[in-house]
């Protein structure tokens, strides 16, 4: 309803002024046209941005601007003991959780079309070409996961690949004194792979662990090809999956080719789920009602995004320079 009082009052001026003949289907023509192309604009699918598929998102109402949450950083369970049937002095649990504030930031894009495109596609009674449409969204899109790979720093936003807080593993040399995966042998990388995997696991005493592993796509591709030995017909990645207690898939990602410090590689395990690490998203793309400005209608398009944030930093673990 509101498209097409838009539109309604911009041809009536038009009119008015004697600049344009009104044809009366031209405004409901335009307010169907961009309720269509909304519709079908937001069931498009884009699979090279991976970001959503790789972080989990958390529920928050449209209209909010700020959330809270509390990250856990430290667990413990204290030493093993064996009590006495009446015992009061049971080793206590505890975790150390810091209360974390965010809040989201609007995106925005728009597109336009002029009077005289109106005019001619209602005269025909074609539909409007939705590439325009197309592209804001695909824009916004962009924006979105590259805020999930590594935030803005301008806004004090991080990505997944660049949280604080969590675990480092460092990458040894292999025996031909180089950590590139290209120079080290089936079994070097397997440790490697296996120190990644186990690294959160450690740091939180058992407590969690990383069950997901983000890879470089060449680091991705080496492993996926490279037999497990010169006599067996298993592949690195294949070996690792079926014996690793913990990572259950390995994915490449291209985003992890120069996350690194100085822009180095940067493999990172975690586990994809909301209780350790999440983004918010109270408001997905959205078409605003078509706005007149001169000789064209200018079409909005807004999305609110909260960044990525890590509950449980110590099941994330990064490792450069592989």
């Amino acid at each position: 309803m509101n498209l097409c009082k838009t539109a309604q009052k911009y041809f009536d001026s038009l009119v008015h002024s004697g600049r344009f003949t009104k044809d009366a289907s031209e405004t409901i023509y335009l307010a169907r046209q961009l309720l269509e192309m909304e519709t079908s604009v937001y069931k498009e699918v884009f699979p090279a941005l991976r970001g959503r598929e790789f972080v989990p998102k958390s529920p928050m109402p449209l209209g909010a601007k700020f959330f809270g949450y509390q990250e856990e950083t430290m667990y413990g369970g204290g030493q093993r003991k064996i009590i006495a049937d009446m015992a009061t002095d049971l080793p206590l649990v505890n975790v150390s959780r810091t209360e974390t504030q965010g809040r989201v930031y609007p995106l925005g894009r728009a597109f336009a079309y002029s009077v005289f495109d109106l005019s001619h596609a209602a005269y025909a009674n074609e539909s409007l070409d939705t590439t325009l449409a197309s592209a804001a969204r695909f824009a916004i899109e962009q924006d979105i996961d590259v805020l999930l790979q590594v935030g803005d720093s301008a806004y004090s936003m991080l990505g997944l690949l660049n949280q604080t807080s969590t675990n480092t593993y460092v990458v040894p040399n292999g025996a031909s004194g180089s950590p590139l995966w290209t120079q080290k042998t089936s079994d070097e990388i397997l440790t490697d792979l296996n120190g990644i995997a186990k690294a959160a696991h450690i740091a939180t005493k058992s407590a969690d662990m990383s069950t997901k592993m983000l890879l470089p796509l060449d680091s991705y591709e080496l492993i996926s090809t490279k037999p497990r030995s010169s006599t067996s017909d298993t592949t690195v990645l294949e070996f690792f999956l079926g014996t690793s207690r913990f990572i259950k898939s390995v994915e490449p990602w291209y985003a992890c080719d120069t996350a690194g410090a100085l822009g180095v590689k940067r493999a990172v395990a975690y586990r994809p789920e909301v209780d350790a690490v999440f983004y918010k998203m109270p408001r997905e793309f959205q078409m605003l009602p078509a706005e007149a400005r001169g000789l064209r209608f200018v079409i909005d398009c807004i999305a609110e995004y909260g960044g990525v944030h890590a509950r449980k930093p110590k099941t994330i673990t990064y490792a450069d320079g592989i």
